[in-house]
């Protein structure tokens, strides 16, 4: 047995809502993992010290791996830590398989589960068993971790009042409540202040907005922001290209995981949070809150398969419904009706529901028969939010600049995803109608989406779509388009499956007179060459006399592309394949 991997989640995770703390290892099985009778018995008798009913799984593989899960519970309970919780999962691959295992302190557990895997190891080959000196190590390790008792004091204070704790360990300080309503507290903290500020209310929780999706999640998350903005709110909010407090950008970067959503919930400016919150934060670490008021579910389709050991839309899917299992009592899920993933959420959802969809049925259909709320569609060209009791047109898509006039589809759903959830957590519709006709496809506010610029007498369209559903509403877009020429600068990714890439080039050949290839990045584990063989089939498999050619490497492509355009061209480059596009527009302008 090899461990190949070790992460440790932090919050509720796509393993457990109710064990947000779990070392999750990735496991190697292989030969005959036969554990000798001396040693297996030695280990046995230990195990049955702490957890006194275990009994082995039947049959290979499960037996060896609860044998693990047991030995490294069992030596985190030796030191006096109480956990139980382990799952396992089987993976794509037959002789690897994830486990998880709780913990109380996090570098008790990496290290009890890093000792576990060792000992199966020393069992299979009849090594000696040193578990006293094992045990006497971890009680090192827990000495150093565990906190002082002031700060374990103000740790069960927060838990009384069901505070929400951001630790930072190093500083050896608490950060008790959020955004606007947190306070920092340490070892000098007179319990009696504090008490006092919890008691009147300025110590406490914020409303937490989460989003997540497939597709649309970063313009759901801006527009949301903006609406909240608009409203008066000092607005933290979380996206791929950074971490913003009201119009400052605080970070630069793809932050859409725990660690940014932390660092917005522990600035003491923050009245509301909005978090983008995707998939690979999820898995990695978990949520990087204990729960939210409200979960906005864009859509789940087809990417990122085939990475993190998740290989369906079901098990996508269930990464996405992390975001739903933590809405807390009284809070809502916001769903898209027409996404049948999203509708299997809402059904099975905890918490009460609100539903959109450009058309009006699907969306009034699950409200009538879920637990009910606000409903968002579409009608005679306006955007229309229903209640139970009553009706309101919001806004005239023609007054909506990122759903150009309506005619782009998903920037149509995700304007009605933003209002929606605007709706249900309490804004007026004269504020959200002003926030909607004042947010544009930009590169401040929308940046690398639908961003259209004027460059040589041509036009530049830069989007972020990087997967057929996203390449898919481009070519509907651009099919309401009138040019002479289109141009299509691509780029295919290495961590996708082959089948998608192939389906990146068959979409361009469907909406581009001329496609350039630029395969200079997002390899990961794939040659150049190979992606664009994929995307040449796809082309060649709608078009087998499509016009397409690879960019050199050494060439910056919209020079290149530039270069093949003619008065009226229309130029779309998407999924990244252009850097600092800002500074290429002026260079070219």
């Amino acid at each position: 047995m090899i461990a190949l991997s070790q992460q440790a989640l932090r919050g509720p995770n796509y393993w457990s809502h109710n064990h947000p703390n779990l070392i999750q290892i990735r496991l190697l099985l292989e030969g005959s993992l036969a554990v000798q009778a001396e040693p297996e018995k030695q280990l046995l008798a230990f195990i049955k010290l702490y957890l006194p009913d275990f009994e082995l799984d039947e049959g290979m593989p499960n037996r060896v791996l609860s044998f693990t899960a047991a030995l490294a519970l069992s030596l985190q309970k030796a030191v006096g830590c109480p956990v139980s919780y382990w799952a396992k999962r089987p993976t794509a691959y037959p002789t690897i398989f994830n486990l998880v295992v709780a913990y109380e302190f996090e570098a008790v557990g990496r290290w009890a589960v890093d000792k576990a895997v060792d000992f199966i190891h020393l069992a299979e080959t009849g090594q000696p068993l040193a578990l006293a000196s094992t045990v006497s190590a971890l009680k090192d390790i827990l000495a150093q971790e565990k906190p002082s008792l002031k700060i374990a004091s103000l740790l069960q204070l927060a838990n009384a009042h069901a505070l929400p704790v951001l630790v930072d360990e190093a500083a050896g300080i608490l950060h008790l409540g959020y955004g606007i309503k947190s306070v920092v507290v340490g070892e000098e903290t007179p319990f009696e202040d504090l008490e006092k500020a919890i008691n009147n209310g300025s110590v406490g929780r914020i409303p937490i907005l989460a989003v997540t999706g497939s597709n649309g999640k970063t313009t759901t998350t801006r527009l949301l922001a903006h609406i909240l903005k608009t409203s008066g709110k000092t607005v933290g909010y979380t996206t791929s290209d950074g971490i913003y407090i009201q119009d400052e950008m605080v970070d630069e970067g793809d932050t859409t995981g725990p660690v940014s959503a932390q660092l917005v919930l522990g600035d003491k400016r923050v009245q509301v949070a909005v978090l983008e919150t995707a998939r690979g934060g999820i898995l990695r670490a978990g949520l990087g809150f204990d729960s939210c008021d409200l979960a906005v579910v864009t859509n789940v389709q087809d990417d990122h398969l085939g990475i993190s050991d998740i290989e369906t839309l079901d098990q996508l899917a269930q990464v996405k419904e992390v975001l739903v299992s933590a809405v807390k009592p009284g809070g809502w899920a916001i769903l898209n009706a027409a996404n049948p993933y999203t509708v299997a959420m809402g059904e099975k959802a905890h918490c009460a529901t609100a539903w959109f969809s450009v058309a009006a049925q699907p969306a009034q259909r699950l409200a009538a028969r879920s637990k009910g709320g606000s409903v968002a569609y579409i009608e005679k060209g306006q955007i229309v939010v229903e209640t139970a009791t009553q009706k309101q047109n919001i806004a005239a898509l023609h007054d909506v600049p990122i759903t150009f006039q309506g005619t782009l589809g998903f920037m149509v759903e995700n304007a009605l995803a933003a209002t929606l959830a605007a709706a249900t957590y309490g804004v007026a519709p004269a504020v959200i109608a002003a926030a909607l006709q004042t947010f544009y496809p930009s590169v401040v506010q929308t940046p690398g989406r639908m961003n259209i610029f004027e460059l040589q007498g041509s036009k530049l369209l830069v989007d972020f779509a990087h997967n057929p559903d996203g390449f898919a509403g481009i070519r509907d877009f651009l099919a309401t388009i009138q040019s002479p020429l289109k141009i299509g600068i691509i780029v295919g990714t290495g961590d996708r499956k082959e089948e998608d890439t192939r389906e990146l080039g068959r979409i361009s050949a469907q909406m581009f007179d001329v496609i350039l290839i630029h395969q200079t990045k997002f390899l990961r584990s794939r040659t150049a060459e190979s992606l664009v063989d994929l995307l040449v089939e796809g082309i060649h498999s709608h078009n087998p006399d499509a016009s397409w050619q690879r960019i050199p490497d050494a060439l910056e492509p919209l020079a290149y592309a530039l270069a093949q355009a003619n008065p009226g061209s229309y130029i779309t480059a998407l999924s990244e394949v252009l850097s600092d596009v800002s500074e290429l527009v002026a260079r070219y302008r």
